[in-house]
This record gives C-alpha cells, structure tokens and sequence, in this order.
C-alpha cells in the first residue's frame, strides 16, 4: 500500500474554520511538484508551510520536528551530530580555513558532514576543486546549518536569528562565491539569505563545476563505460528551473550512456525527503520506493544525482528492496572522468 495522499483542500478548509489539522500538514516533501501542474499556479508549499508555522507555534508538531530544532540550536545540525564532527569528511584533505579569506566559500551542510556514506562524495568535490586551482576553502567545525529545517518546521523566530548569524559569518570569509553540496542549501542562500542582505553569488555545485568546465579549468577525458540514469533532485529541476548542469556534465564523460526514467527534468518524481520527511517515518511505500522501481525498469547500472537527501533515499530504497544499482553522487562520478 502506497504512502496516504494529502489532500491540500482538505487542509486548508481545516485551517480556514480553525479545525484541527491533519497529520498530513508534515508529510508534504515540498517537491513543488503539485505546483507544477497546478492550472491555477497556487503557492501551494508556502502555504503548507505557513500552516506549520502556526503548528509549531501552538506546540502541535511532531516530537521528531521539535527536536531537530532543538539540535541545530545547540550543535549546528538536526542529525544529532557532535559539532567537533562536522569537519570529519576532509581528514588528511589540506583544505583551506575560509575563515582566513578565499575566493570561494564551499558550504557542506549536515547532510554531507554527518552521513559518512557521503564522504567520499564530499571528498571528491574537494578533489575536483583543488585540481582546478580554484581558490577555496571551508568553515570546518564553525559551520552551521543552513537553515532549511528549521523553515520546514515552522520556527521563524530562530531561522532569522541562524540566518542573520550565518550571513555575518560568510561574510568574514571574504569570498565573492558560495558554492554548496546540497541544492537545498543553496536554494536556501538564494531566496531566504538573499531576501536578509547575502551579496554573495550563490551556486550548486554541479553549476559552478560546469562553469570551471566551460573555462577549460577542469578536463574530462576518462572514459566510463556504464550504462546511466539520472534521478533529478526537486531543488535543482523545480526550484532550480532546471537541472542541465547536471546532465551537460554527465554528457560530457566519454563512454556513457544515459537512458531515461519515466519521470525526468521538471517532471522528476520526488524522493520523499524534503520538507523534513527525512526526519520521519511514514507507514507504506516510500516515495523513494516507486522512484527506484522507475530506475530499475530503465536497465541501467548506475543511478546518479546531485542531492545528499536523494542519495540517502535513494540508496535506502536499493537495499531495502534489493535492487542491484549503484547509487551515486555526480561528484563521485566526475572525480572516475577526471582521474
């Protein structure tokens, strides 16, 4: 049986005549995916999160929901993760101290910083970047999250205090660009933190490797002989506009092939992680599920993304249905076409 259907109506009618609302306000994955196809362009997300506003307000979210909160608060990310931990990933890497002014500010966020399956994929974009030249560095164990749960679960007051704090420290960085492994980051610095002062320019990193592409600063000639199929992260197809960059860089490694699922582009289907589900557990079949089962009827050998919530999904559904793919990283798979 598949994952309940939130019934947006519904919802609002509830909020209208001040009943109590259903359980289904935190389910959204605010993929925008309903927004896409909807013939009267309603704001859909904004107002679902404006209902978990007045939720969290009253006290009414999900216990899980509160503590995450809680956990940015006092160590800087909602995994529960030391902060002395948060630059584990780049051990033995050498990077620079953004702290003491470069070029170019790489933000890891929590995602990547706590989920050690992600390391490597972090690893490699540091690796890329250093083999450009690129001037850049990190904020190691200083940085803090982005921001991007604390909205989701509807707690204002703090986002503006951690959004105020983290512009005042990108900002000592000196650095003219803010290059970011999640693309929920960076949509974060794009409209909220561009909305409170950030003058910084802001890009996914698989935006900002095409451009040092482009400027011959990174050469792909290795050649890799799969067979490859593209999941789309909602944050960079819908919120994003689109998501070329991540397939003109997959193109661009001699020897694939891409084959399509079902969904692709704008019309990706979700993971199921956004709007902090990934925080939660959801009776029935995951988003990610179906999503897995699209990539497999492909014939593909190998799932790509650009998003550390998608490939924490994604490779949760693989090995819990036993699919026999690869999921991986776009920077772990640029690093096999550069080597």
């Amino acid at each position: 049986m598949g994952e309940e259907t939130i019934d947006t109506r519904n919802i609002l009618r509830r909020a209208q005549i001040g009943a109590e609302l259903p359980d289904s306000v935190w389910k959204c994955s605010t993929c925008r995916l309903c927004e896409e196809s909807c013939p009267r362009d309603v704001d859909i997300v904004n107002v679902v999160l404006g209902l978990r506003e007045l939720e969290f307000q009253d006290r009414k979210a999900p216990e899980r929901i509160e503590k995450l909160v809680w956990d940015i608060y006092e160590d800087g990310n909602p995994w529960g993760g030391k902060k002395g931990d948060r630059n584990k990933w780049a051990e033995g890497l050498e990077i620079k101290d953004a702290s003491k002014g470069v070029e170019t500010l790489l933000f890891v966020g929590c995602d990547g910083a706590y989920n050690k399956e992600l390391h490597k994929s972090l690893r490699s974009l540091a690796e890329i970047l250093k083999k450009s030249g690129t001037d850049f560095g990190f904020l190691g164990n200083e940085e803090s999250c982005c921001g991007e749960p604390v909205r989701d679960a509807g707690e204002t007051g703090y986002l503006d205090e951690l959004v105020e704090k983290n512009i005042s420290q990108f900002e000592s960085t000196k650095a003219r660009t803010l290059v970011t492994f999640s693309p929920h980051c960076s949509n974060m610095f794009s409209t909220i933190y561009k909305k409170k002062g950030l003058k910084m320019k802001v890009m996914h990193y698989s935006e900002y490797l095409n451009e040092l592409v482009r400027d011959g600063k990174i050469t792909i000639n290795s050649e890799i002989k799969k067979k490859i199929t593209i999941h789309d992260p909602c944050y960079l197809s819908r919120y994003g506009g689109d998501s070329k960059e991540l397939r003109e860089l997959v193109v661009k490694v001699p020897g694939t092939e891409i084959v399509e699922m079902e969904n692709s582009g704008k019309n990706s289907l979700c993971c199921g992680g956004g709007g902090d589900r990934i925080f939660m557990d959801f009776e029935g079949k995951r988003l990610s599920d179906f999503r897995m089962e699209q990539a497999k009827n492909t014939g593909a050998e190998v799932v790509i993304t650009a998003c550390p919530i998608c490939n924490m999904n994604l490779s949760d559904s693989r090995k819990v249905n036993g699919i026999k793919m690869e999921i991986m990283e776009l920077s772990e798979f640029l690093k096999g076409g550069t080597e």
